[in-house]
């Protein structure tokens, strides 16, 4: 009796050990999973929620995210991505960018963030703009700006419908957009 005894609290510790070791290596594997969007920069990958680095302008589309010293290099590069999409990527697509602003009248020192893509919630703690859009424009389709992630929370009173230019945010609105959906 003793015997049996003995093995089933050996059994139970393995398990316990083992199951023990399966959520730690789970942890580690979580922890060097990027937390931010990953994105290309000057052919190197970077994750976005680390900062951004000598990047200012950084656009966002379903399979990739490319960042860039100037607006003018983010520019040529949206050309390119539309002349490659097929006809469902280009039906996907907004004819022209949602732009977030860093600092009001989306200045050239600071950030510009834009997203190209209809149709679900970008969290912007992904891309390291949680709570910093200060001024934006809309594309050819209407946006919508949340208080909070995921399109929960209150939405964005000012005017969000297409091609609209904001130069700076409402009252009690500077710095509190934390995600964003294109229709």
């Amino acid at each position: 009796m003793r015997r049996k005894t003995l093995f089933a609290a050996t059994l139970a510790a393995a398990a316990v050990l083992g199951a023990g070791s399966a959520t730690t290596g789970q942890a580690a594997a979580a922890a060097s999973a990027p937390r931010g969007a990953v994105a290309t920069f000057e052919g190197k990958k970077t994750d976005l929620s680390g900062g951004w680095g000598a990047a200012k302008a950084c656009g966002v589309w379903q399979n990739s995210v490319n960042c860039f010293r100037t607006t003018a290099e983010l520019d040529r590069k949206a050309t390119q991505v539309y002349a490659d999409r097929t006809a469902a990527g280009i039906r996907a697509r907004c004819s022209s960018p949602l732009e977030l602003g860093e600092h009001i009248d989306l200045r050239p020192n600071g950030r510009i963030l834009r997203f190209y893509d209809r149709g679900s919630w970008q969290n912007l703690t992904r891309y390291n703009f949680n709570n910093k859009t200060s001024s934006y424009r809309t594309g050819a389709c209407t946006a919508h700006l949340a208080e909070n992630l995921g399109g929960e929370g209150n939405w964005y009173p000012g005017n969000t419908g297409p091609n609209h230019y904001e130069r700076a945010m409402s009252s009690r609105w500077n710095d509190r957009v934390s995600s964003i959906k294109i229709d």
